[in-house]
């Protein structure tokens, strides 16, 4: 009887240490951070599937930044103070009540391209797109 009691009470204390939550380490996409990115276009489809990108004004000047230590800052998403790479295409931005909104990001040549990826989304196609400038 001793023997089983001992038994079950090392199963159990490794089967609590095997499930503690550890520390998730910070991913990050090297292209991403470091500097600031500045909102060059956008894309709004107005319902009829003829959407196209177009540049912004260049006044008021747009910008966010992604740092290495996955705080987010600029005048784009004021809201959002901190982000995630949730897989390899999708950044969750982080309000500071923990809510999150996923975008879908792509960087080519330069180029960042998001698009809203929920829980809020578009029902036609949308997205933004941004050159680094520094």
């Amino acid at each position: 009887m001793k023997k089983t009691s001992k038994l079950l009470l090392l199963s159990t204390i490794l089967f609590t240490i095997s499930c503690s939550k550890s520390k998730d380490k910070l991913v990050l996409d090297e292209k991403l951070t470091g500097g600031r990115w500045k909102l060059s276009e956008s894309l709004n489809d107005p319902g009829s599937g003829t959407a196209k990108w177009a540049p912004v004004s260049a006044n008021p000047v747009y910008y966010v930044s992604f740092k290495d230590n996955g705080q987010m800052d600029g005048n784009m998403y004021p809201d959002y103070t901190n982000y995630t790479l949730k897989d390899s295409v999708t950044l969750s931005f982080i309000k500071k009540d923990k809510s999150i909104q996923n975008y879908r990001y792509k960087i080519d040549k330069g180029v960042l391209s998001m698009s809203p990826a929920g829980p809020i989304m578009c029902i036609e196609a949308c997205g933004t797109r941004y050159v680094k400038i520094e």
